[in-house]
């Protein structure tokens, strides 16, 4: 289990579970349910209807949470991409949060915790979750732009600028060619210099900065880490 939880000594009535999609938080929920002795029919799961978690579905979770457990010391429900609920949902949800039934306890299961309202947020208790270690393999897609990282501090600013322009032609897997650079950069170079440098710039891109501004800042701070 996540060694978050192990600490956790006092059930409270509301957790935010925040990490990334292919993190532990889903099977630490269900594991945590078990913890609490939730039986099956004292353990709710919520999932977007579509793109989204609705209000409709809130209103039922309300009328059957209301009475709190029905064979189990607490009754735990799990509401998955819980950052997609609409505002209607999201508000309603909020009154449930306010005045928790009795031995009910909430689990939001977030990629990113700015997309819940701040008033849900603080009635949370906040726990985060990295993505589960997975052993890198090269991708013989990205091999050019091995080559072009293992020579980072030979580049001119000019070359930095085209290799920044080179990645931004990457759009459609950004993301996915990043995270495969940090493999790179910390199983084959061993530098954590550029791994810290490459993840920031994921953080910035989840954040919807903009991709040419955040490739060309990080091609000249992957030239400094390099070096």
């Amino acid at each position: 289990m996540h060694r978050v939880l192990e600490k956790i000594s006092r059930v409270a009535s509301g957790y935010l579970f925040v990490g990334p999609p292919d993190s532990s938080k889903a099977e630490d929920a269900l594991t945590f349910a078990q913890r609490l002795g939730c039986g099956k029919f004292d353990l709710v799961c919520v999932r977007p209807d579509g793109a989204s978690v609705k209000i409709e579905q809130i209103r039922d979770l309300q009328a059957r949470v209301r009475y709190g457990p029905t064979a189990s010391d607490y009754l735990l429900v799990i509401v998955e991409r819980a950052d997609e609920m609409t505002p209607d949902a999201a508000a309603a949800f909020l009154k449930t949060l306010e005045e928790p039934p009795p031995r009910v306890v909430f689990i939001l299961l977030v990629e990113r915790e700015d997309r819940i309202p701040a008033t849900i947020v603080s009635r949370c208790q906040r726990i985060f979750f990295g993505e589960k270690p997975k052993k890198w393999e090269p991708d013989p897609e990205f091999a050019l732009f091995y080559e072009e990282l293992k020579n980072i501090r030979r580049k001119s600013v000019l070359e930095l600028f085209e290799l920044s322009a080179r990645l931004e032609k990457e759009k459609g897997r950004i993301e996915a060619l990043l995270y495969d650079l940090i493999g790179f950069a910390r199983e084959v170079l061993g530098n954590i210099r550029l791994v810290r440098v490459l993840l920031e710039a994921v953080k910035d891109l989840k954040k919807k900065a903009n991709l040419k501004l955040t490739l060309d800042v990080a091609c000249l701070k992957l030239y400094e880490a390099g070096n």
